[in-house]
């Protein structure tokens, strides 16, 4: 409980929707997730003890079954072929879009001249490259949705309606703090691991567990005046599991992570 209490605050000084975010995230807790579980303890019992919280940053991404029932012609439901490679560890996107020289936030502006990510080629493989590299560009996608409030690459690697929705709540929030209420963090960050060499195939999807991890920095700006972050809601980690699909030639992912 002071965990999640911890994560609300930390993210609450933008007047983040983190309750409504964590909440669609956990009603969409798919089949898929329950089924790879057994075979991932880790994850099971990070998923059981969050199973009531409603952590902030919460981030959902998903194939919505109208859309699985659409692109059911071009989802795998058979293994793909383990290609020995190890893909544990940060999931780290390989280029980045260049808008000018990055500024961070100081007393006059928030962020500036964010990078944006750009599609890797690899997402258009059916293959567990091309999982891993949706699961690179979701993390990079979330650190830029934490910088602007600007939510539109997670389209990239989500179908989903309702969970979408949950990203645009949260992602209108951070904008509203950032126009509204003078208040931004100074340089936050957000990386993806992985936590398998390689991930396992329950039920036509694919599953990973996975751990999401916010660093908000030491310093905010509100209203133009520096202030320290305290050290206790700086960092901000989620556990649980990535699904994925591959529909229409690219894979689709459900993030299930609180």
């Amino acid at each position: 409980m002071s965990e999640n209490l911890t994560r609300r605050a930390a993210l609450g000084v933008l007047g983040v929707s983190s309750m409504a975010l964590l909440a669609a995230c956990g009603s969409k807790a798919t089949s898929e997730a329950s089924a790879s579980a057994s075979g991932s303890e880790s994850a099971s019992a990070a998923a059981s003890e969050s199973a009531t919280a409603s952590p902030s940053a919460s981030a959902s991404a998903s194939a919505s079954p109208s859309a699985s029932a659409s692109a059911s012609a071009t989802a795998t439901n058979s293994p793909l072929p383990n290609d020995n490679k190890d893909y544990s560890g940060v999931a780290k996107l390989e280029k980045m879009e260049d808008h000018g020289e990055y500024q961070p936030g100081n007393a006059e502006h928030p962020p500036q001249n964010v990078p944006s990510p750009i599609v890797p080629e690899a997402m258009h493989q059916n293959s567990v490259a091309g999982f891993a590299a949706a699961l690179a560009y979701f993390g990079a996608a979330f650190e830029y949705l934490l910088r602007t409030g600007d939510m539109h690459y997670m389209n990239e690697v989500s179908t989903d309606q309702e969970t979408l929705a949950a990203m645009k709540k949260y992602a209108d929030s951070t904008k509203t703090g950032i126009d509204e209420k003078k208040t931004w963090y100074v340089n936050p960050t957000a990386t993806l691991t992985i936590g398998t060499k390689q991930p396992v195939l329950a039920q036509g999807a694919y599953n990973w567990t996975v751990t999401l991890n916010v660093d908000l920095g030491e310093k905010l700006f509100k209203d133009g005046k520096e202030q320290t972050v305290a050290a206790d809601k700086r960092h901000v980690k989620m556990f649980g599991e990535a699904v994925g699909r591959y529909l229409n030639n690219k894979w689709d992912l459900h993030m299930d992570i609180n």
